[in-house]
C-alpha cells in the first residue's frame, strides 16, 4: 500500500494526482439545496465545490464558497463529513464536507440557479449518495450520527 505523500502544487488535475476539495451542503429550513448549473461545457445539479488552494484553511474555503454561491447567508457553517474518493487517470480526492445553515434561499445568478428539495428528499450529487446528503442535512436539527460521541464533532 503507498501512502499519501505529496508532491509540488500543480495548476491543474495531474493524472495519478492528489487534491483536497472542499464541498458545501447548503440547507434552508431542513431542505437541501442545490444548483442547476448551465454554463459553458458544464450542465447539471451541483453543490458547490473548489480544490483547496496549496495551504489554504479549509474553514475560510468553505466561508468563500457560501459567499459566492449563497450570497453571504450562512447562520452556522461546520464540518459534516471527511471522505476519500478515487479521481480520474487513477487520482485521488480528499473531500472537506461543510454544512451551510442559510438564513434565506440564495437568489442564484445567470449561469446557477438554486434549487431546494422537499424536506428528507435527496438526489445524488457529484460523488454523493442521497443517505449521506439526508445524513448532512438532518446533523443541524440536532440529530446525532451513529457512533459519534457528545461533544463537537471530531474529524480525525
Amino acid at each position: 500500500m503507498k501512502q499519501a505523500f505529496f508532491g509540488k502544487p500543480q495548476a491543474t488535475f495531474t493524472p495519478g494526482g492528489a487534491h483536497v476539495a472542499v464541498y458545501l451542503v447548503p440547507v434552508v429550513e431542513g431542505r437541501l439545496v442545490v444548483f442547476e448549473v448551465e454554463a459553458p461545457g458544464l450542465r447539471g445539479r451541483w453543490l458547490p465545490w473548489t480544490v483547496m488552494a496549496y495551504g489554504a484553511n479549509p474553514y475560510e474555503t468553505a466561508a468563500a464558497l457560501a459567499d459566492d454561491w449563497c450570497d453571504g447567508a450562512v447562520a452556522a457553517l461546520e464540518v459534516a463529513d471527511v471522505l476519500s474518493f478515487p479521481f480520474d487517470a487513477d487520482g485521488w480526492e480528499l473531500a472537506l464536507v461543510y454544512r451551510a445553515e442559510l438564513a434565506a434561499m440564495p437568489a442564484g445568478d445567470a449561469n446557477r440557479r438554486p434549487v431546494a428539495f422537499a424536506p428528507g428528499e435527496a438526489d445524488a450529487i457529484g460523488p454523493f449518495d442521497p443517505v449521506d446528503l439526508l445524513r448532512w442535512v438532518g446533523a443541524g436539527n440536532g440529530e446525532r450520527r451513529a457512533g459519534s460521541r457528545e461533544g463537537p464533532p471530531l474529524v480525525f
